[in-house]
């Protein structure tokens, strides 16, 4: 008898031990869980996500940490001029930290002189420029192909922006520095870095054409105030019309090459196909850099599932651009694209701006009511139903639709 009562206490022990082991593994577990959850530090020089987001509009989320991401959708650009608060994010290394005080733009390369300035120098001796202008990632609208391609999800009325930009002509500088016979293409290279020292830096050139068009600038302000650091501060190309990857965030160099630059943003990244491929092929050896926007547009009025009377007018709105060129018309439908309507367009603004459409619909029974737009530029490319689909998923221009109810 007192054998088995020495056992059970005996057992009662152990399972109290173990318990309280298996406790501490859970426990230390847990904690280990829980620190793996946290977002990894910050590297040094650079700015934190949480206060990038912090200044963004509290409805826009991110679509990636590392690199930070993200963007706002169609009913939420409902404005002449895109805020500060609402222009989308879009980093391929981390955000640099930059004092504005000790940087310097460097122009080198085929230049007769090789010429470093500060911010205030560029300020002081260049004509300043304030133009509206129209800045999209390459993958803008991404998840509106199918199959998807692999990369930042951005949604089809994701990824861009057309806030107003201040700063001084890209040719203004360059043709400071002397630019020379032979001379082809502008690189920019940015500040940011990566989390590991070695990683390839963010380096795009562009043609000396488009580097010498009076609207390709380097910026140094964001609807007339300060560029956010995020958007590049303290200075940037903005490359209006192509894919957002041209327009170097961060800038201190400017080389000036007799050929494009070879490199991953030139050579591997930010590439489409000359001639269409099968959905889920892969890319075309003969593929070519990402460059002008084709032709797009969005309804950011009403919002999706809005609830209008009948026997009122329901306003119709949204904005249209492409990379080069015009917009000549927007269309809207109300039937899945058997007839179309005509909108109004707005008198226009700066080249690269979007321009803002309108139609006066007016419901002829309630129900469920679906508007497409369709936008065709001066050259007669009209925006398809349905994207030309690429491996990289970039330039997705399909038509945007917005449903809404109509009650009696």
């Amino acid at each position: 008898m007192n054998e088995n009562k020495y056992i059970v206490n005996t057992s009662r022990r152990d399972f109290l031990a173990r318990a309280a082991a298996a406790g501490a593994a859970m426990s230390s577990t847990a904690a280990f869980a829980q620190e793996a959850a946290k977002p990894p530090a910050e590297p040094a020089g650079t700015v934190a996500n949480n206060a990038v987001m912090a200044e963004k509009f509290s409805g826009m989320p991110m679509h990636s940490e590392r690199p930070l991401t993200g963007s706002i959708t169609a009913e939420y650009h409902h404005f002449a001029a895109t805020p500060n608060d609402r222009m989308f994010v879009r980093n391929n290394l981390l955000t640099p930290d930059i004092d504005a005080s000790k940087h310097r733009l460097t122009v080198k390369g085929l230049v007769d002189r090789e010429m470093t300035f500060s911010l205030d120098e560029l300020r002081k001796n260049f004509q300043p420029v304030r133009t509206q202008a129209m800045l999209e990632c390459a993958g803008a609208g991404r998840t509106g192909f199918i199959p998807r391609p692999s990369g930042t999800p951005w949604p089809p009325t994701g990824g861009m922006g057309c806030p107003v930009w201040n700063g001084v002509r890209l040719r203004d500088v360059l043709q400071a520095a002397g630019v020379k016979s032979n001379a082809a293409h502008v690189a920019g290279q940015g500040g940011d870095f990566g989390v590991i020292a070695t990683v390839t830096p963010v380096i795009r050139s562009i043609p000396m054409a488009k580097a010498l068009e009076e609207h390709t600038l380097i910026v140094f302000g964001m609807n007339d105030g300060p560029l956010p650091k995020v958007h590049g501060y303290p200075l940037r190309l903005l490359v209006p019309g192509w894919a957002g990857s041209a327009s170097t965030k961060w800038l201190h160099t400017l080389t000036v090459l007799d050929a494009p630059f070879k490199g991953t943003y030139m050579d591997t990244s930010y590439r489409i196909p000359r001639n269409a491929v099968k959905p889920g092929e892969k890319m075309p050896p003969n593929a070519m850099v990402t460059e002008g926007w084709p032709v797009k547009s969005m309804i950011t009025y009403p919002v999706p599932n809005a609830v209008f009377k009948m026997g009122r007018p329901v306003l119709i709105e949204g904005r249209a651009w492409v990379g080069e060129g015009a917009i000549e018309r927007v269309d809207v439908s109300f039937d899945e694209g058997v007839t179309w309507q005509r909108a109004a367009l707005n008198s226009g603004g700066d080249k690269y701006a979007w321009r803002i459409f309108s139609y006066e619909y007016s419901p002829k029974h309630s129900g469920y009511v679906t508007a497409l737009a369709r936008a065709t530029d001066g050259r007669g490319n009209t925006q398809p139903i349905v994207a030309t689909w690429n491996p990289l998923g970039y330039f997705w221009n399909g038509m945007h639709r917005v449903g809404f109810m109509v009650e009696a």
